[in-house]
C-alpha cells in the first residue's frame, strides 16, 4: 500500500479479534487504502465473527485477516499507536518500552488528556461478547468510522492535536495493566 503521508498506525486490542480489526479495516477502507496494522496485546484465534459481519456489512472484506500479536518490531513501524483501552497502554509502555508513550493513544478519545481512567473510561466495548443484531451493533459502533477519519486528518497534520500518553503516564500506571 502507497501512502502520501500520514504514516502508519497501529491498532491495538486485546486478542487482534475485534475491535482492532475493526478500526484498521475502517482506516483503509475509509481512507483511500492508506496503510494501517493491527495487533493484540495476546492473540486469538480468528476474526470475531460479528466484527467479520460488521465489515461485511460496511462492505469490507476482512476475512483473510490473521490475528497478529503485538511486538515491538510492530510498534516500531507505526507512527502512531491507538489502543482500545487504558490498562492496555498500561501494559503497552510496561511490555515494549516507555518511549513508546510519545506515539502511543487512546483510541476511544485520542484529543483530549485523561485526568481519571476509572470505571472503565475511555476503553472501547468489546463487539465480540455483545449477542445484539448486527444492525444494532452497527448503530452503536458508527462513531468508529468518524474516529479513524479524525485520527487520518490529525496524522496528516489537518486536524485536532493528539494527546500521547506522555501527558498522563503516571495517570495511566495507576490502571491495572492486567485488566480488559
Amino acid at each position: 500500500m502507497s501512502d502520501p503521508g500520514g504514516g502508519c498506525p497501529l491498532f491495538v486490542c486485546y486478542a487482534n479479534c475485534c475491535r482492532s480489526v475493526l478500526a484498521c479495516y475502517l482506516y483503509r477502507d475509509l481512507c483511500n487504502e492508506a496503510p494501517a496494522l493491527s495487533a493484540g496485546l495476546d492473540v486469538g484465534e480468528r476474526i470475531s465473527d460479528r466484527a467479520e459481519r460488521m465489515l461485511r456489512e460496511w462492505g469490507i472484506d476482512a476475512s483473510a485477516h490473521r490475528p497478529l500479536k503485538l511486538s515491538r518490531r510492530l510498534c516500531d513501524e507505526a507512527t502512531a499507536i491507538f489502543v482500545m483501552a487504558p490498562s492496555y497502554l498500561h501494559r503497552l509502555v510496561w511490555e515494549y518500552g516507555e518511549d513508546l508513550a510519545d506515539k502511543a493513544y487512546l483510541f476511544a478519545d485520542p484529543f483530549t488528556r485523561p485526568v481519571s481512567l476509572g470505571n472503565g473510561e475511555y476503553t472501547v466495548s468489546d463487539p465480540s461478547f455483545d449477542n445484539r443484531p448486527t444492525v444494532e451493533l452497527l448503530k452503536e459502533f458508527g462513531w468508529m468510522r468518524e474516529r479513524v477519519l479524525q485520527i487520518r486528518l490529525a496524522l496528516l497534520g489537518d486536524g485536532r492535536r493528539l494527546v500521547p500518553l506522555r501527558e498522563y503516564l503516571e495517570v495511566c500506571k495507576t490502571v491495572d495493566r492486567g485488566s480488559h
